[in-house]
């Protein structure tokens, strides 16, 4: 039991040592500090969020980034309509994906495997189309937010700083409450999970809303950063490349996330500033070793192997 705890313990510690770093942009003041920083921290927030339905349930959901689209799109329309701060529209920003997953969580997570994939793959898509054909949202223009309040770095950054946290101790409630073991059985084996009483649709369903509600606050606020909704939001390459993360990282875990956020933003950056024109060859060949190695992904070394998470929790 003391071991199992172990990699809960580094993922922790992990996560205190990135909110500790996190604040030095604070300190300094720096714009371009802050916009780096922030940039990190909303794609560990999106990896974050995807974690709480395709890491703890194994659904692998492709049109995660759907739902953030509709956060961005609901904080913009609402702030174009009234003329006041967008920040007060965040709750919506959850509130709208949470009641369009919910809507559709029903039937959709009846299917299985890799049709769960491809058919909601498909649902990120007919909302892309849905949002650039409503003349309300500007068709495929977007919805510029920057006439109806005054912009703030410092605001914006405190803003996916506390959703980051929030994620953290979200997911860090799962691995300890029965809900989140519950979640576990169904990544393992549903049928086995459902003979033994567990109510699955019940608890997909659950998690399925979280997902889309926190990926619905991380596009609200990334509305308000770029002061601009657009069709952008829901690119199926960011879909992508947070869902590599995941599995790079390891889902279902807490540190995960943050294993698989560091090394795509911080490693694919390196990599696109020394190689410009191979960069995604040379991390795509990055992601299949690793996924390859490990297929739970990186953070499943410290449960392979109980004596080095042991060293470095004692360190």
């Amino acid at each position: 039991m003391a071991q199992n705890r172990q990699p809960l313990k580094i993922g922790v510690l992990g996560y205190l040592l990135v909110f500790g770093l996190a604040v030095v942009p604070l300190l300094t003041g720096s714009p371009a500090s802050m916009a780096y920083a922030w940039s990190f921290l909303q794609m560990l927030a999106l990896v974050l969020s995807l974690n709480l339905i395709t890491g703890f349930t194994g659904y692998v959901n492709f049109g995660h980034i759907a739902f953030y689209g509709v956060g961005a799109y609901a904080v913009a329309y609402l702030t174009t309509t009234t003329r006041i701060d967008p920040y007060l529209f965040i709750p919506f920003a959850a509130i709208v994906p949470a009641a369009i997953a919910y809507a559709i969580g029903r039937p959709l997570l009846s299917i299985r495997g890799p049709y769960f994939a491809i058919t909601t793959l498909g649902l990120g898509e007919a909302v892309r189309v849905i949002i650039v054909n409503i003349p309300q949202f500007n068709y495929s223009e977007g919805l510029p937010i920057a006439a109806y309040f005054r912009y703030n770095v410092f605001n914006s950054y405190i803003a996916m700083y506390i959703t980051v946290v929030a994620l953290f101790l979200t997911t860090l409630l799962l691995r300890r409450t029965r809900y989140g073991a519950m979640l576990e059985a169904i990544r393992e084996d549903e049928d086995l999970a459902e003979s033994m009483g567990v109510n699955t649709r019940k608890a997909k369903l659950a998690a399925y809303v979280l997902s889309a509600a926190a990926a619905g606050v991380i596009g609200g606020l990334t509305a308000i950063t770029h002061v601009y909704a657009h069709p952008g939001f829901f690119s199926i390459n960011l879909n992508v490349s947070v869902l590599a993360s995941l599995l790079m990282g390891g889902g279902g875990t807490l540190l995960g996330p943050l294993v698989g956020a560091s090394i795509f933003y911080f490693i694919a950056d390196a990599l696109l500033i020394r190689f410009p024109y191979l960069h995604l060859v040379i991390f795509g060949a990055v992601v299949m070793m690793i996924t390859l190695a490990m297929p739970r992904g990186l953070s499943f070394i410290l449960y392979r192997y109980p004596k080095i998470s042991q060293r470095i929790a004692d360190v």
